[in-house]
């Protein structure tokens, strides 16, 4: 049923294993959405894209920055959006001269796993200008994650797309090495958070048994649907119906959702992290 020149990716694998029916939905039907995207921190709709562009364009000026482009300076042409204004005042003012010198942005590797394919696109890759093993590959995500707390350090080492990213890294990250293979352990990920500068940087390293283990997964989860011939698998939406709350395709399947709201502090503990709907930027 899917096609077999699909190439899989952390969104993608993020649907599957949400529920099945939402990626037969999305990448095999190819249905149209019946909903517009909702946020979950009590955001109508329309708030909520609004947010997503204004992440889109951070991410976009900061791609700029580091190709060098010159001559158009954000906060003259967004003086009336103070959150962004804020976020770009921020990214200005980190500092990143830690991060190896040849910085790469927005680049986009596809790596096989199996017989399969599995793409990555990093919004920096930080490499050293010649192959050291002694010296990290660093993997930047820009991230404008709406939360009242900095989440936990598992949420960050956990989630799909870290997983996806530094096995992609380790291994296709050969051409940007001087096609010197890297080694998981001179691999590494992080994320920059706008919303949180006094402690703006989570960082996940990587090791020879994690990319094993990542592999693993990847590649099971791949297999549940890769060479199906049946929609069996299909049929029926997730049982854990907290994953249809932001879900477009809920209507199609009898759900019902709204946009929440963040927690208080003292039952954040009751969370299970797995449930918490991501921000793309």
């Amino acid at each position: 049923m899917l096609d077999p020149t699909f190439v899989f990716s952390q969104h993608s694998l993020s649907d599957l294993e949400d529920c099945p029916r939402r990626f037969y939905l999305s990448y095999i039907a190819r249905q149209a959405w019946p909903l517009i995207e909702s946020g979950p921190t009590g955001m109508n709709p329309l708030t909520y894209q609004a947010y997503l562009r204004r992440g889109a364009l951070l991410h976009t000026w900061i791609e700029r920055h580091w190709l060098g482009i010159e001559g158009q300076e954000p906060r003259a042409k967004s003086q009336d959006d103070e959150e962004l204004v804020t976020w770009w005042s921020r990214f200005i003012n980190t500092d990143f001269s830690e991060l190896p010198p040849q910085r790469l942005p927005e680049l986009e590797l596809i790596a096989p796993i199996g017989e399969y394919r599995l793409y990555g696109r990093f919004d920096l890759l930080a490499q050293p200008p010649i192959p050291n093993p002694h010296s990290p590959s660093i993997i930047v995500d820009w991230k404008t994650l709406r939360s009242e707390n900095p989440l936990p350090y598992r949420f960050f080492r956990d989630r799909l797309q870290t997983r996806v990213y530094l096995y992609v890294l380790a291994t296709a990250g050969a051409p940007f090495n001087a096609g010197v293979a890297l080694e998981p352990e001179q691999c590494v990920m992080r994320y920059w958070l706008a919303n949180f500068p006094d402690k703006p940087w989570v960082e996940i390293t990587y090791s020879r048994a994690e990319y094993e283990q990542d592999k693993q997964r990847l590649l099971k989860l791949i297999e549940s649907v890769a060479g199906r011939t049946d929609d069996e698998l299909f049929n029926n939406p997730t049982t854990d119906e907290k994953k249809c709350t932001y879900c477009q395709y809920r209507t199609l399947c009898n759900r019902k959702g709204e946009a929440g709201a963040l927690l208080p502090d003292e039952v954040t503990g009751l969370i299970d992290l797995a449930d918490i709907q991501e921000l793309d930027y």
